[in-house]
C-alpha cells in the first residue's frame, strides 16, 4: 500500500512542462489581443501610440499562435505600421503630422501648468529637438491600404 501512494504521489516532469508551456502559450495570447486592441486604439487617440503595441502583439503572436501572427501581418490596415518598422521603411507623413501635432499638443498643456520659467524653457528645449528628429526621420510613402 505505502508504495501505491508513493507512486501516486510522484509528479511527471513532462506533464509539468507541457502545462507550463500551455499556460506560456496563453499568457502571449492574452497579451497579443491586448496590444492589438490598444494599437487600434492608438490609431483613433492622439497619445496612444500605434506602432509598439502592434510590435508587442506581433511579438506575442509569434510565440502563441502562428494563424493570429498571420492575420496580423497581413491585416489591411494594421499589417503597414508592421511592415513600415520591420522593413525600415520610415514613418509616413501622415504618421509624422499625427505624432507631432500630439507631442506639440501634450508639451503646450505641459507648459500650461509648470509655474517656473526655467521648466517651460526645458519642455520648450525638448519640444523643439524631438520635433527635429521627427522632421528628420525617414519619410516612407503611404501604404497602399491607406490610399483608398
Amino acid at each position: 500500500m505505502a508504495e501505491t501512494v508513493g507512486e501516486a504521489s510522484r509528479i511527471d516532469p513532462v506533464r509539468v512542462l507541457g502545462t507550463v508551456m500551455q499556460l506560456r502559450k496563453v499568457a502571449y495570447l492574452v497579451l497579443g489581443v491586448t496590444c492589438v486592441a490598444l494599437g487600434t486604439a492608438g490609431v483613433f487617440l492622439p497619445l496612444l501610440p500605434t506602432t509598439p503595441f502592434l510590435l508587442l502583439a506581433t511579438f506575442a503572436f509569434a510565440r502563441s499562435n502562428k494563424r493570429w501572427h498571420d492575420w496580423l501581418l497581413n491585416h489591411k490596415y494594421l499589417g503597414p505600421y508592421i511592415h513600415a518598422f520591420r522593413d525600415k521603411k520610415g514613418l509616413t507623413v501622415a504618421q509624422k503630422v499625427r505624432i507631432g501635432s500630439s507631442f506639440s499638443i501634450l508639451l503646450v498643456v505641459s507648459m500650461l501648468f509648470v509655474p517656473q520659467v526655467t521648466l517651460k524653457a526645458g519642455l520648450a528645449a525638448g519640444w523643439l529637438f524631438w520635433l527635429i528628429v521627427l522632421w528628420r526621420m525617414k519619410t516612407a510613402p503611404q501604404p497602399a491600404a491607406a490610399q483608398d
